[in-house]
């Protein structure tokens, strides 16, 4: 296997693909050719956002040579049990006799459970787990590399993490800013918990009352601080069609959630996603000044009870009428 070379200027990912599902994922579709060479693994692509009952593998591919089917999942940060389950979750569900875990880094524990797969299930079955890194080449543009971690045959473990690994210094960024988020918030009652929106970008408070939506805050892109009603269901019918009598009444939601001049609404209905959102952004990123990071701290504070106070009843009462309907 390849091990990146000693003294090479590697880049964070994010600087090329600041959102795993919008920007990474179509641009690993676009490049199985790499990842092929990478696997030493003929692929063609079949779909992108392949449903699995209520989920959505983020790519199905196809061995070339054999017609058997590859689940791929991907992410942007290091390996987590989430992803993990998600891989194996994807796999079974499209009967997949390959499974591909693309990440920027393999904590030990997760590489360790790919090779104990690789050694224990049957003939036939494989499972790969691969590094993505973005390495800095002078003045041109950054260069995307995709190393073999865990084959079915082999384990490289100098380019993973060391075993005990907790948390990447990036990630320990975002806690420390959205800590003192969540204590109030849970503190006055707005939550019971916080659990990460997609990554650790972001964090979710699931509703009370209706467990079908939350309200989340992250930071995003280069520059980009967003507060969201985030609408998931187990049914992509039913959230969309929240969705759609929200924003029947767009005029007088925006109109009761006053933003600034620098703010603005985003509605997304997310046709090829299991989720639909409506989000106010600002300008905001992890890496500003501590004042400005208080400053955004605050406007997150201040919005997210207007969100809940707004939201929380109009799902309720979308949801009630539909079960009336329903049930006549």
């Amino acid at each position: 296997m390849t091990t990146p070379e000693e003294g090479t200027d590697y880049l964070d990912v994010r600087s090329r693909w600041q959102n795993e599902a919008w920007h990474f994922t179509p641009w690993l579709a676009r490049n199985l050719g790499m990842l092929s060479a990478a696997l030493e693994v003929k692929l063609q692509l079949v779909q992108v956002e392949k449903p699995v009952g209520p989920f959505f593998c983020d790519i199905l591919a196809e061995e070339v040579d054999t017609g058997e089917r590859v689940a791929i999942e991907n992410q942007l940060e290091w390996t987590d049990h989430t992803h993990l389950t998600q891989l194996l979750t994807y796999a079974a569900g499209l009967d997949a006799r390959l499974a591909v875990w693309v990440a920027p880094e393999f904590r030990y524990e997760h590489a360790e459970a790919l090779h104990w797969l690789n050694r224990w299930t049957h003939e036939g079955l494989r499972f790969y787990g691969v590094k993505v890194m973005l390495q800095k080449t002078g003045s041109g543009p950054p260069e995307p590399h995709l190393l073999p971690v865990v084959t079915p045959h082999c384990w490289n473990t100098d380019i993973t993490q060391p075993p005990g690994a907790t948390i990447s210094p990036r990630d320990q960024q975002f806690h420390a800013f959205f800590q003192p988020l969540i204590a109030e918030l849970c503190g006055a009652g707005f939550a019971d918990k916080a659990i990460n929106h997609f990554d650790s970008r972001g964090r979710r408070f699931p509703s009370r009352r209706n467990p079908d939506i939350g309200y989340a805050v992250s930071l995003e892109g280069e520059n980009d601080a967003w507060v969201t009603l985030h609408i998931s269901t187990a049914e992509d019918g039913l959230t969309k069609r929240i969705f759609d009598d929200l924003e029947r009444d767009k005029e007088a939601i925006e109109a009761s959630i006053a933003l600034g001049p620098v703010q603005k609404w985003r509605w997304h209905r997310h046709s090829n996603y299991s989720f639909s959102s409506i989000n106010a952004r600002r300008d905001g990123s992890i890496d500003d000044p501590p004042e400005k990071l208080d400053e955004t701290r605050a406007w997150m504070l201040d919005l997210l009870p207007k969100f809940k106070e707004v939201f929380d009843p109009r799902v309720a009462d979308i949801l009630k009428e539909l079960r009336a309907t329903r049930a006549g």
